[in-house]
């Protein structure tokens, strides 16, 4: 039997957008969510924006909504908190359509997980654990640029937010006087303020196993890596139909000077030599060709096993500091700031705080770590 909810109220011009939201800068919360299309490009198209204020649920059509300026001045009210689900996509849809991002923005995913919920924690399981509610997702993969939309795809669009409020409320309630309250906002703020998209000329330093390679090696796999992403977004195409992810290192390995070289690199497909193997033999050349002064530096082996075995202290002691605090492993203290204490040690010989280690985390849960490696340390001695 279909979960029953309010009719939801179309808006489908400009007029109607700047009306109802003068309505909703008058309100404490709303509810967002959108749908969009991303199967065949780099930026996700804008299908329908959905707003739930408790009591009435509005489905925003960027197919015909024009002017988008009031709905932004919604985003950035300071007084009205935003509430989804999970936002990471949505808000490259927001910035698609407004050029901004929301501001006092509350993501339920990460309040549930604080809350003892769960790590990602999906929205049907929130629902389900917090409300009772089974909400269907048979809608999910839908084409959401198609006109009409389906009966199906209006009623899980609305759904999506017609108990989101409700949701946050709770988590609020569960939260209240504890500090996790304010790591939550923490999180979110930190969120807003990160880059959508990777620095370019960056990227080349999460590619697998680049470590392994030499520092001309690098500076190819550095050039390979920004023209892909540039050309992704430049193109709005997937970047692996650009060049595939698993190309990346062999092209930097092996430095291929011709196309008949470049087909046998691992992952390269047809239509990428067709379209893109000059390109890349060119960019090979180019970064064969800077001084030896512009190389990239050469990255970090993996740590030591002196570190590895300090990594082991490290886990227990999280994973102690997690069951007290009922907050999971991967969101108090992920492993990406395990690592970055290690090479801290490793470079400096001592336990100190990574700059990339702020807030909370810095606070709580970096300082006492240190004090009990430094203890741990003391007592080997």
């Amino acid at each position: 039997m279909p979960i029953e909810h309010p009719d939801p109220i179309w808006v489908l011009d400009s007029e109607s957008l700047n009306h109802y939201c003068q309505q909703w800068l008058e309100l404490d919360a709303i509810a967002l969510d959108t749908e969009f299309i991303r199967t065949d490009t780099f930026y996700p198209i804008p299908g329908l924006i959905q707003v739930g204020t408790g009591e009435e649920v509005f489905l925003l059509d960027p197919l015909s909504v024009q002017d988008w300026g009031p709905f932004a001045r919604v985003l950035q009210s300071k007084s009205v908190v935003k509430v989804l689900h999970a936002c990471g996509e949505d808000l490259e849809v927001f910035n698609i359509l407004t050029g901004c991002r929301p501001v006092a923005l509350l993501d339920t995913q990460l309040a549930a997980a604080y809350a003892g919920l769960g790590h990602s924690l999906s929205y049907q399981n929130l629902l389900k654990t917090l409300l009772e509610v089974d909400l269907p997702k048979d809608a999910t993969r839908s084409d959401w640029l198609q006109r009409p939309l389906t009966e199906a795809q209006v009623s899980y669009a609305t759904l999506d937010v017609v108990h989101l409020l409700e949701a946050y409320q709770l988590l609020l309630k569960q939260l209240q006087d504890k500090p996790q309250l304010q790591w939550v906002q923490e999180d979110c703020d930190a969120l807003l303020s990160s880059p959508l998209f990777p620095d370019p000329s960056e990227i080349w330093k999460d590619v697998k196993r680049a470590w392994q390679l030499r520092p001309q090696q690098l500076a190819v796999l550095r050039k390979i890596c920004e023209y892909r992403e540039l050309e992704a977004r430049k193109s709005n195409t997937p970047r692996n139909r650009v060049i595939p992810k698993g190309s990346l290192w062999p092209i930097a390995r092996d430095m291929p000077d011709n196309i008949r070289s470049l087909s046998s690199i691992q992952d390269m497909k047809p239509k990428t030599l067709r379209k893109y193997g000059e390109i890349i033999l060119d960019l090979v050349e180019q970064a064969k060709d800077i001084p030896e002064t512009e190389y990239p530096d050469q990255l970090p082996a993996p740590l030591p096993k002196a570190a590895r075995d300090y990594g082991k202290l490290i886990k227990a002691w999280v994973q102690e500091k997690s069951a007290e605090l009922n907050i999971p492993v991967e969101l108090l203290f992920p492993g990406k700031m395990s690592n970055a204490l290690l090479r801290q040690w490793q470079n400096n010989g001592q336990f100190s705080i990574p700059e990339s280690i702020k807030g909370w985390r810095q606070r709580e849960i970096a300082k006492p770590l240190i004090l009990a490696l430094k203890e741990h340390k003391t007592d080997q001695r």
